[in-house]
């Protein structure tokens, strides 16, 4: 397990009870991730993945990219929440479930740094999915807020 995926997967399961409840852990290098949960702590009583879990894992996966976004201009010193978040559904998940986000425009992107770097605060827009690693159940798009923490 690379230092980022051991890092961001103990925060995740320490700052976050319900994804700990859930196993979540992170896979890859900051370079390429993926958040990742098993099944059987994530399904329905239709024996499909949780809804809920699948929204969540896309929420979290949005977090953390912006999270690794602001790191690039503020540091470790800013707080991230979502603003808004839609999830849609495509089809039922029967595996174990996994969130990648999708790469975020380099002009969206780079507004995003001069208006943290400006203001103090900036919002970012991204796309994910969850899935199988192959087939794609659910498209989240959210809205984050990043806000450079005092020193």
């Amino acid at each position: 397990m690379s230092d980022f995926a051991a890092r961001w997967t103990a925060r995740l399961q320490t700052g976050f009870p319900v994804l700990a409840a859930m196993q979540v852990t992170l896979r890859g290098d900051a370079v390429s991730w993926a958040l990742h949960a098993p099944f059987a702590p994530n399904r329905n009583d239709h024996a499909t993945a949780f809804g809920g879990s699948l929204s969540t894992l896309a929420t979290i996966a949005g977090w953390l990219y912006v999270n690794e976004a602001a790191a690039k201009v503020v540091g470790d010193r800013v707080d991230v929440v979502i603003q808004t978040g839609n999830a849609h559904f495509v089809m039922p998940l029967q595996a174990d479930l996994v969130a990648t986000v999708l790469p975020v425009g380099e002009a969206e992107l780079a507004a995003f740094h001069r208006t943290l770097a400006r203001r103090g605060r900036a919002r970012l827009t991204v796309h994910a999915t969850v899935g199988d690693g192959t087939a794609e159940a659910v498209r989240f798009t959210g809205q984050y807020v990043a806000v450079r923490l005092p020193e």
